[in-house]
């Protein structure tokens, strides 16, 4: 067969009329349109409940049904296109399933919050709406591998990540608040919590960014410089590609530490709702941002918030830029104590650990104690 009537790779970049583009936003749509029925007709046990005041139900119901007609007719129009039937099939599967469990509109009722739940909805709404937006501006606007094709090796193990991170958030909130409130119940002081309150808003929101900031600093330079917490951390960095999806590669006692010690300055000064809220959403876009696959020049503002190229670098393998550019928000903590790197044109050469972690998750689980564990055994040997 001739290279130009060959059939389309699969790991290659997608052009419109191919079929395969249609074929994957049915699929994804069925099957999150599946867990999104899910989450309406048991909210007890699927929902998070701090999230839970912030949903505009009926926007979101509405916002589900026009996606599963799109769905639908992408799907039918990626057969006709001789897209690849498979997935096409795997979508309108899923979404009459999604249509016999109810739909959109199942009718919702009164319910008592037990004490366990997944946090089906926030996986549901994060993977729809950020992976909507970045898949396409990774498409449209790719910047690092502009060659680089949207399902790039490595995406199903980061995806299992993130759907195992994002359904654990109730054990997260829960741990993390734990944390806070019964070991620094002590330190809280009223004076201090009140002048914080009477701050305006934006100098609220800035104050959040630098506090939490203070502490991811803090602890991510501990994960790198601390050999039995790097062997935790190293997971995070063992993808060799970049993009929208890699940063949700973290082993579970990452987050679970790293939430309840930033909770701990949050508790602290405390901030009321609706600047925690801004926070969140300002952490949850920006996580997503820096570790994409898209071109971004922010010009001087790299000196006042973390980059896409910025984080690129603290990803990077190249030995120029090992133990560098520790801040999640801003680079004003690394510039203080002389961990900041940003070459002005340039891009990493290389991504991933310098010393190999093991594939697949639970090989990756156990890395953090299968290195103490030989080490233990082989010098009982001698």
């Amino acid at each position: 067969m001739s290279e130009t009537n060959a059939p389309p790779m699969e790991n290659a970049r997608p052009r419109i009329g191919e079929g395969r583009i249609g074929s994957f936003i049915c699929a994804a749509i069925g099957l999150l349109s599946v867990a999104a029925v899910l989450c309406l007709r048991f909210p007890a046990f699927l929902t998070t409940p701090e999230l839970r005041p912030h949903y505009d139900v009926e926007l979101l119901r509405l916002v589900l049904a026009v996606s599963m007609v799109i769905a639908a007719g992408l799907g039918v129009l990626s057969i006709a296109l001789g897209g690849p039937r498979l997935r096409a099939a795997i979508g309108l599967s899923a979404l009459l399933l999604a249509m016999l469990l109810g739909g959109p509109y199942v009718p919702s009722a009164d319910f008592n919050q037990p004490r366990f739940y997944l946090g089906l909805d926030w996986l549901v709404l994060d993977l729809f709406f950020t992976g909507a937006a970045f898949v396409l501006l990774e498409w449209v606007f790719p910047q690092v591998r502009p060659e680089q094709p949207p399902l790039r090796d490595g995406w199903k193990l980061d995806l299992g990540y993130f759907g195992v991170n994002h359904l654990a958030i109730g054990i997260f909130l829960v741990t993390s608040a734990h944390f806070a409130h019964d070991a620094f119940a002590w330190a809280v002081n009223a004076k201090v919590q009140s002048f914080v309150l009477a701050m305006p808003a934006v100098l609220r929101f800035v104050l959040v960014i630098l506090a939490a900031d203070a502490v991811e600093y803090a602890s991510h330079r501990a994960y790198h410089e601390v050999p039995w917490l790097w062997r935790i951390h190293a997971i995070h960095h063992s993808p060799q590609t970049m993009d929208w999806l890699s940063g949700s590669r973290l082993h579970f006692l990452e987050p679970l530490v790293t939430r309840a010690l930033v909770l701990v300055p949050i508790f602290l000064l405390g901030f009321p709702q609706d600047t925690i809220f801004a926070y969140l959403i300002f952490i949850s876009v920006q996580s997503v941002l820096i570790h994409s696959n898209i071109k971004m020049n922010l010009g001087w503002l790299r000196y006042v918030i973390v980059t896409t190229q910025f984080h690129h670098w603290h990803h990077a393998s190249d030995t120029e830029a090992i133990d560098k550019n520790y801040t999640a928000h801003t680079p004003i903590f690394d510039l203080l104590f002389g961990t900041w790197h940003l070459p002005k044109d340039r891009w990493p050469v290389k991504y991933g650990t310098v010393k190999p972690v093991p594939g697949g998750m639970l090989g990756q689980f156990l890395h953090p104690i299968t290195g103490p564990v030989a080490a233990f055994l082989e010098h009982r040997t001698k």
